[in-house]
């Protein structure tokens, strides 16, 4: 969607149609498809993280430095080198940001989809907790789920650096 004009108008209105709708009201639609467990689980986290990381990305790589397309195309550079060679580069910093918020969301969506359709993990010890009047319990799984989305952000700001550190490193020699 991101090099092609027409796909983007065909497309995006039914992505954005598909992130208005509540997952959770979606989420009995995808236990009746998918059934209970790890593959309703998956389609949820994939559709709530999808779209911001989608969004930056295709915002990301149409934010390219004017001169330096023309200075692409003036060279004769292919749709793929450009792409490959100064969009993706260029628009590194707002596809990271994405990527940030989208792996945050994947625990977001986890949790929701293991609280709708799933038998084990964190959502669903929540569920548990919460049949058997067990505040604590709920309490300490609502902690751990804290920590857990801190440590993954903090491993996406970990791969952000690893992926930017060069690249800002060449724009100071420009």
């Amino acid at each position: 969607m991101g090099e092609s004009e027409f796909l983007r108008r065909l497309l995006y209105p039914y992505v954005v149609t598909s992130q208005v709708v509540p997952k959770l009201a979606l989420a009995p639609l995808f236990i009746v498809w998918f059934g209970f467990g790890m593959q309703s689980t998956v389609v949820i986290t994939a559709l709530i993280c999808f779209f911001p990381l989608m969004e930056n990305t295709l915002t990301s790589l149409q934010q390219v430095d004017p001169q330096k397309r023309e200075l692409f195309r003036m060279l004769g550079a292919t749709r793929l080198q450009t792409l490959l060679r100064l969009k993706i580069p260029s628009g590194l910093p707002g596809i990271m940001a994405g990527f940030r918020v989208a792996v945050v969301l994947a625990l977001v969506g986890a949790v929701v989809g293991e609280f709708i359709g799933g038998s084990k993990g964190l959502g669903a010890l929540i569920i548990a907790s919460q049949g058997m009047m067990d505040t604590p319990l709920m309490f300490a799984v609502l902690l751990i789920i804290t920590v857990l989305g801190l440590l993954i952000y903090q491993l996406a700001i970990a791969v952000e650096w690893l992926l930017l550190s060069p690249h800002f490193k060449n724009r100071e020699k420009e």
